[in-house]
């Protein structure tokens, strides 16, 4: 089953404001600013090409933040990247809001443990649909969850 990332407006804005800034500035705006670059970048054509390809990698991390469990994996898609853990390898999964734990879009995320020092974090939008499908894979997870009311 696969679940989207949980998006907070201000990751949002963060995002979508440095990719703005890097696609349009070198399209319709080529001689304005200083550009500080390599004489390699002098060609207009390569300024684009290159400041488009950072924007458009940013912009990859916001459509392509993904949790996936299936086959006994939980698989996480963050951008370009993609991670495997084994379901059987995950034994604790607690609630954090640790800025700089990714891939997650949100800062209400859950840090898995795996392996024998291994953490990532993640910010699934439907949270508890996520967690009953980890512990129906594997019951041994040690959660540290707060119940809501």
């Amino acid at each position: 089953m696969s679940f989207p990332s949980k998006k907070d407006l201000w990751m949002t804005i963060i995002l979508w404001l440095f990719a703005v800034l890097f696609i349009i500035p070198p399209i319709f705006f080529p001689d304005v600013g200083v550009w500080m670059t390599p004489a390699l970048f002098d060609k207009q054509w390569i300024k684009i090409a290159t400041l488009s390809s950072i924007g458009l990698f940013l912009l990859s991390f916001w459509f392509n933040t993904v949790y996936i469990i299936a086959d006994n994996l939980l698989i996480i898609r963050y951008g370009p990247f993609t991670k495997k853990i084994k379901i059987a390898d995950i034994h604790r999964v607690r609630e954090t809001r640790n800025l700089f734990s990714a891939p997650a879009l949100s800062m209400d995320k859950l840090e898995i443990s795996y392996g024998k020092f291994e953490v990532i974090a993640v910010s699934p939008k439907d949270r508890d649909e996520f967690i009953r499908l980890l512990a129906n894979e594997n019951p041994a997870i040690k959660w540290e969850i707060k119940k809501e009311n």
